[in-house]
């Protein structure tokens, strides 16, 4: 039995090679329980929690937040260090931001309140280099058939490929 495939179906194909190569970092909660606030003797330091994690290109901070009292700023090196609110390169200020981390560059985060900065709401990210989180499978966003033994070939069993539209994550 011979299968014919057409435009179509081999555009299909390439498409779903390209997307089951896409993989999801690990979304990272800042502060854990504490979220982003004012640190105080019993809750988080920020950069010994980032220090603990091994951060990948990839990999999404949340930073969750009472909007009323705080924001988050990406700022420079130099402004981290400093505290300095006044030219951040990005501000966030919902309550609940994700920041994706896309470089391996390190990135710095404090808070625009006044004075929280220096009261310790301040996160320097280190980043190791391109890849997937190792925290994180990585999954193909779809599935061709259900079909996995060894040697099974679906260009010889036309009936037997079958493509669902979309596999739910």
């Amino acid at each position: 039995m011979s299968f014919v495939l057409s435009k179509t179906s081999i555009a299909l194909l390439l498409v779903m090679a390209i997307v089951s190569r896409v993989s999801f970092g690990a979304v990272y909660k800042v502060g854990d329980d504490a979220g982003w606030s004012i640190p105080n003797a019993q809750s988080v330091n920020y950069n010994a929690w980032a220090e603990a994690i091994d951060f990948h290109v990839g990999d999404i901070l949340s930073f969750e937040y009472n909007s009323l009292f705080h924001s988050v700023l990406e700022v420079s090196r130099d402004a981290y260090e400093s505290c300095n609110t006044q030219s951040p390169m990005k501000s966030y200020t919902t309550g609940k931001d994700s920041i994706t981390l896309e470089s391996s560059d390190p990135r710095y985060f404090i808070c625009g309140a006044p004075g929280h900065c220096q009261m310790g709401m301040k996160l320097e990210i280190r980043t190791n280099g391109a890849g997937n989180s190792p925290n994180v499978p990585t999954r193909p966003m779809l599935q061709l058939s259900p079909y996995s033994s060894p040697g099974w070939n679906p260009w010889l069993e036309s009936s037997a490929w079958q493509l669902p539209l979309a596999t739910k994550l």
